[in-house]
């Protein structure tokens, strides 16, 4: 049973990173030393294996810390919704940031030169079973001015 799973452990790792676009941290060369290590000192068993594939599908590491919705208020005017996840490692303090980027993404579209923000909040919305940060900002895009010189169309 010990060599199954440690077979099994060891085929997972080789297959979770040969799953990565880019070359693993020195780091993650001790994550194989480790499982045989919890292997042989009998920590991996199956209701163990099974809790840590739980804990990684709630989690998800690899997903964005923030979801957006946005409504689109009128051709120049834009409502952003922002939620964290629930369950999240960091990211409590990058609200703005991530509004800021997603509006300058929508300031980037032919005709308009940036945008202005016209109203910002930030808070908890206590959900069950975790209460989640959320804010919400609009934004109104600021139509680029044409040059001098050049013929309007």
């Amino acid at each position: 049973m010990r060599v199954r799973l440690r077979s099994v452990g060891v085929l997972g790792l080789s297959l979770a990173l040969a799953a990565c676009g880019s070359t693993p941290a020195k780091e993650w060369a001790l994550l194989p030393a480790g499982i045989l290590m919890a292997s042989d000192a009998g920590y991996l068993n199956a209701s163990m294996l099974a809790a840590g594939v739980i804990f990684y599908v709630v989690s998800d590491p690899f997903a964005p810390n923030w979801s957006i919705e946005e409504a689109r208020q009128g051709d120049d005017r834009y409502l952003l919704a922002l939620r964290l996840k629930a369950i999240h490692s960091g990211g409590d303090g990058e609200a703005r940031q991530v509004f800021k980027r997603r509006a300058a993404q929508l300031a980037g579209q032919p005709g308009f030169a940036s945008y202005e923000v016209i109203s910002w909040q930030e808070g908890l919305e206590s959900t069950r079973p975790f209460a989640q940060r959320v804010a919400f900002g609009e934004l109104r895009l600021v139509r680029a001015e044409p040059s001098p010189g050049v013929p309007v169309r």
